[in-house]
Formats: C-alpha cells, sequence, structure tokens
C-alpha cells in the first residue's frame, strides 16, 4: 500500500518538526508549510489525503485556508484537522461549520492525533 500523505500548516518551527518526524516515522510521507501564503498552492501539487491546519498564521489565517480550500474544487474534499492554541467554543465551533473534521486543541497528544487522523482517512476512503 502507498504511503499516505499528510500536509501540515503551521508558523511554529517547533511544531512542524514534531509533527513531521512523529508523522514519518508512522510511515506517512509529510509536506510542511509554515507560510499560509503557500498553502493552497502546495496542497494542490502534493495531493495530500489529509491536512493539518494551525488556526493562527500570520498573512492568512487557518479559518481563512478553510474556506479557499473548501471553494476550490480540487482541495474541498480534503479532510482538515485543525490543530489550534485556541481552544474557544465559538473558534471551534467555526472551525466544524468550515467543514473541519476534528479540532485538536494544543499541546496535543501525538497518539490521540494519530488515532483521529487514521479515522479521517478512512472515512474519507469509505465514502469513495
Amino acid at each position: 500500500m502507498a504511503k499516505r500523505r499528510i500536509f501540515i500548516a503551521d508558523d511554529e518551527p517547533e511544531v512542524l518538526s514534531l509533527l513531521k518526524d512523529f508523522l514519518v516515522a508512522n510511515n506517512f510521507d509529510v509536506m510542511i508549510c509554515k507560510e499560509s501564503k503557500n498553502v493552497v498552492r502546495l496542497i494542490r501539487s502534493f495531493k495530500p489525503h489529509l491536512i493539518l491546519l494551525d488556526l493562527l498564521m500570520p498573512d492568512l489565517g487557518g479559518f481563512e485556508v478553510c474556506e479557499i480550500l473548501n471553494h476550490d474544487s480540487y482541495t474541498c474534499g480534503i479532510p482538515i484537522i485543525v490543530i489550534s492554541g485556541l481552544s474557544d467554543p465559538k473558534d471551534v465551533k467555526k472551525a466544524y461549520k468550515l467543514g473541519i473534521v476534528n479540532y485538536l486543541v494544543k499541546p496535543l497528544s501525538l497518539e490521540s492525533m494519530l488515532k483521529k487522523i487514521n479515522q479521517a482517512i478512512a472515512n474519507k476512503e469509505k465514502a469513495f
């Protein structure tokens, strides 16, 4: 079976490094992006099975990225899991309204994140 591809967008280098290393060790291909203005272009070229998206990024915030991805015919079907320091119920609700499949608050459990990633990819594959 081919490796699943995960795209991670976060402006914190330490978070990117930690998540990438963990996911690569768990047999995923990973592309990272710390500049939100490049997210859509990179996602289109990488063709990920799932996106991990931080909400608090300079230039273009995660909410705006979700809207762009959901309105793009090529990227609209890719599951998005938010990883954010925002824990306010209003932010969580807003993210779910934008079509995300899960919302994880930093600091997060890597094992729990892995379960949610595998679940989201399996659900996406069942739909097709």
